[in-house]
């Protein structure tokens, strides 16, 4: 794959997701506005959609055998070369389709342009976090925390990728079933 394909479908740092999740958050933040404040509730709610989004690609799209054609060329990339720090976080050709797709569910629910920036103003700021933490995760071993425990849900879910689809909440898993408890996650 071309370096230059490459640096827009993935990227070795969170902090390079910036350059387009920020004016996305600011284009959003904008819309929300309108005439009034940005209410917190559909800022909110649009981090828990963010929770299931990353949730519903990670498990229906980047590992359901009928979409591979999708997920596989990029995600199972990352499995098979999970040391590889160029593939640890999303660029914009992946990020800006997955925003895309978020809205129109949303939009087509509340019937808003204003409320559906607000709900994605929050999966955007939740997405970032995702970056982050997907980042941390790989970067080094953490021993106790919020980190720890989310790196080893994640990590068992490179070993098993049939369990723990999650990487910033286990919400999701434990409502469809694929939650790993710590006691069956292995080791590094």
């Amino acid at each position: 794959m071309r370096t230059s394909v490459r640096s827009l479908l993935f990227s070795s740092h969170p902090l390079r997701t910036l350059w387009f999740a920020a004016p996305l958050a600011a284009l959003f933040a904008w819309l929300g506005k309108g005439s009034g404040p940005i209410e917190p509730l559909p800022v909110l709610a649009g981090v828990i959609w963010w929770t299931f989004a990353e949730y519903a690609f990670h498990r229906w799209v980047y590992h359901l055998k009928a979409l591979r054609a999708i997920g596989d060329p990029i995600h199972l990339y990352h499995h098979r070369n999970v040391e590889d720090r160029a593939v640890w976080n999303a660029g914009p050709l992946l990020a800006l389709p997955i925003a895309s797709s978020m809205a129109l569910p949303v939009l087509a629910v509340t019937r808003s342009v204003r409320r559906t920036a607000m709900v994605l103003l929050g999966s955007v700021a939740a997405y970032f976090v995702y970056e982050w933490v997907h980042h941390a995760v790989h970067a080094r071993p953490h021993a106790r925390g919020p980190l720890a425990w989310l790196q080893g849900f994640h990590l068992h879910h490179h070993r098993d990728p049939r369990r723990s689809f999650g990487v910033t909440s286990p919400i999701w898993d434990l409502v469809f079933g694929t939650f790993a408890p710590r006691a069956e996650w292995r080791s590094r």
